[in-house]
């Protein structure tokens, strides 16, 4: 499943109204267990938004799995991409693509082949916080 959630587009700079501000669009990838409380999920949704920021990219909505195994939302994630030309994929931590390192490591190879993306960890402790 994915999020409704969409941020505003890019600003166009005061001194060249009609040029676009090209900033690298970001996408965030979370798998949250049922049992999460909401107030942490939004805890870790915003550290993922401002550690995008930090690395200059330009975040624009995050891609839920929320079964045990399901792989929805990171092919939705994918497709997502791939129309936008979008590269950068921020996660909590590794293990939101995958417990198992191998299933990792296949998920980050096929973000890479598929949508030319690097995946950005933002830390071990925040992607904790939803374990």
């Amino acid at each position: 499943m994915t999020s409704a959630t969409r941020f505003p587009a890019p600003l166009l700079r005061d001194d060249e109204p009609t040029t676009l501000v090209t900033t690298p669009l970001a996408y965030g990838y979370l798998r949250v267990p049922a049992d999460v409380p909401d107030y942490r999920v939004r805890r870790v949704e915003q550290a993922v938004t401002r550690f995008a920021a930090s690395k200059g990219l330009y975040f624009v909505s995050f891609f839920f799995e929320l079964d045990c195994g399901s792989r929805e939302g990171f092919e939705e994630l994918i497709t997502e991409l791939v129309r936008a030309e979008a590269h950068h994929v921020v996660v909590p931590s590794l293990r939101h693509l995958a417990l198992n390192e191998l299933l990792r490591t296949a998920m980050r190879e096929q973000l890479a082949l598929e949508a030319n993306a690097q995946v950005h960890p933002v830390g071990r402790r925040t992607g904790e916080a939803l374990a």
